[in-house]
């Protein structure tokens, strides 16, 4: 199953294991969905790709259930990730903000009314 988030936080919790947080819009509110990655996804992500708070990724989402004692317990994790929107907050993406920047024309300076 394919799965897309905004990363809301990341939690290395061993060498091999990190908790991704996805802030994700179900039902018109906004909750936290944690999913772990490990060994080779981990490290690729992480120090390669650099994943940071708000970068948007797609993964595939895998599920693997097993019983203890008599009860199911159920362990999400995160295979085959690929970063698709970097997080760059110098880029005006509200239409609002661009009034306070004027155009210009950037080789000359001139302002542009």
């Amino acid at each position: 199953m394919i799965y897309t988030g905004k990363v809301f936080d990341i939690v290395e919790e061993s060498n091999l294991v990190a908790k991704i947080v996805l802030r994700k819009k179900i039902a018109d509110k906004f909750v936290l969905v944690a999913v772990s990655v490990f060994g080779f996804w981990k490290d690729k992500l992480l120090i390669e790709q650099k994943l940071k708070k708000k970068d948007k990724i797609r993964a595939n989402l895998y599920l693997k259930s097993r019983v203890y004692n008599g009860k199911y317990y159920t362990d999400v994790y995160f295979k085959e990730v690929f970063i698709t929107e970097v997080y760059n907050p110098s880029v005006i993406t509200d239409p609002n903000q661009a009034e306070v920047f004027p155009t210009f024309d950037e080789e000359t300076g001139e302002i542009f009314e």
